[in-house]
């Protein structure tokens, strides 16, 4: 584990990163995740406001090798989520997705040359990466259909019909979704956003994130070759990435919550103090969700998945109440759009309804007995 006790020089950051020194970074060095920590907090304002190009972000994290699955592993990318979404759940929720992309690609049951490009590229951070998956994680648990239609052609496969939510959408992006065949298969496939029969729908303005390029993808007879199948069983395939799927999530969870319940705590005086209870019990609950966290990313092969659901779970309920917290403590100027506490409650509106939402997994928890 690289440690450092160098912290942060960003106002309030130094004391965030004080809670998130339990996390291994490896071989990445803390100066230089320091270094783009505050990169990012020096444009998280006008990321929000959307006049800033994630994608400049999302290289620079390539440069950490957070995308690069072979060298980056589960504990050190979590590491590095939190730190990200201490300043920005946009920067850190784009990266997920394009790890995510990775991720797949990378689980592929037949590896092909195709395959093989598609991964360097977006572990590179040279392709942005989007991974259409959120009616897939449905589907895979009993909840839903995926509405993409798999037809049967010479050497591959016709792909119809929409993917409702996905980010990183650009007109290089790889995107990798689920399909369906008449015949009851579930495949998993790469292509490419400027696929011919590919279109990318006019981005909605959101609540928060809008800098994520989140939107709706139309497939109308994309022609999907067979060697871009990554897999030909949805929950199985799944099942392989689930455990780094929610603990990345919960990562940047934590992260968010860890820069709230830090700058609430500044403003425990005064009349402030009428909530120090509150933030009290927080605070504990972020902490064991940090280390919950990081337990499970050091060996996410033996996370159960109760644990892994439950940490999630957390995730969902710990970051929008401490960043509510910290925005009824800053006053007025809680409520101001371009103040941080401000952002943040945006971006923590997300957390409950970001695919699994927190309904999802109450639901998957009361199936395996577990109370919530």
């Amino acid at each position: 584990m690289s440690t450092s006790t160098a912290g942060p020089s960003a106002p309030g950051l130094g004391d965030t990163w004080a809670r998130l020194t339990a996390g291994d970074l490896g071989d990445v060095d803390p100066v230089d995740l320091i270094a783009v920590v505050e990169s990012v907090a020096s444009r998280a304002s006008a990321l929000d406001r959307g006049e800033a190009d994630l994608r400049r972000d999302v290289t620079v994290l390539a440069d950490l090798g957070l995308f690069d699955v072979d060298r980056t592993p589960v504990a050190v990318a979590a590491a590095i989520f939190e730190a990200v979404a201490t300043e920005s759940l946009a920067v850190a929720f784009a990266a997920w997705a394009q790890r995510m992309t990775a991720v797949y690609l990378r689980h592929a049951e037949h590896r092909s040359e195709a395959t093989e490009r598609a991964y360097r590229a977006v572990a590179a951070g040279e392709r942005p990466g989007v991974t259409g998956m959120a009616a897939a994680q449905l589907q895979a648990v009993g909840l839903g259909e995926v509405p993409v239609t798999a037809t049967p052609i010479d050497g591959g496969y016709r792909i119809d019909g929409p993917v409702a939510w996905a980010s990183n959408l650009y007109a290089d992006s790889t995107i990798v979704l689920a399909a369906n065949t008449e015949n009851g298969r579930s495949l998993v496939l790469a292509l490419e956003a400027s696929d011919p029969g590919v279109t990318i729908q006019s981005a909605p303005d959101l609540l928060a994130l809008n800098a994520t390029a989140s939107t709706m993808i139309g497939l109308n007879g994309v022609v999907v070759p067979g060697e871009q199948v990554l897999g030909e069983d949805l929950p199985t395939f799944l099942a392989g990435a689930r455990a780094q799927f929610l603990i990345l999530q919960a990562a940047f969870c934590s992260g968010v919550a860890a820069r709230s319940v830090t700058e609430a705590e500044r403003r425990l005086e005064g009349l402030g103090a009428f909530s120090a209870e509150e933030h009290a019990a927080l605070a504990a609950r972020h902490e064991h969700m940090h280390s919950e966290l990081h337990r499970l990313a050091a060996r996410p092969g033996e996370a159960t998945l109760t644990e892994l659901l439950l940490l999630r779970l957390a995730g969902t309920e710990i970051a929008p109440a401490a960043t509510r917290l910290e925005a009824i403590l800053c006053g007025g100027m809680g409520y101001a759009q371009g103040a941080p506490a401000n952002r943040r409650m945006r971006e923590a509106a997300f957390l409950p309804v970001q695919s699994p939402s927190q309904s999802q997994l109450r639901w998957e928890l009361d199936r395996l007995g577990v109370a919530t």
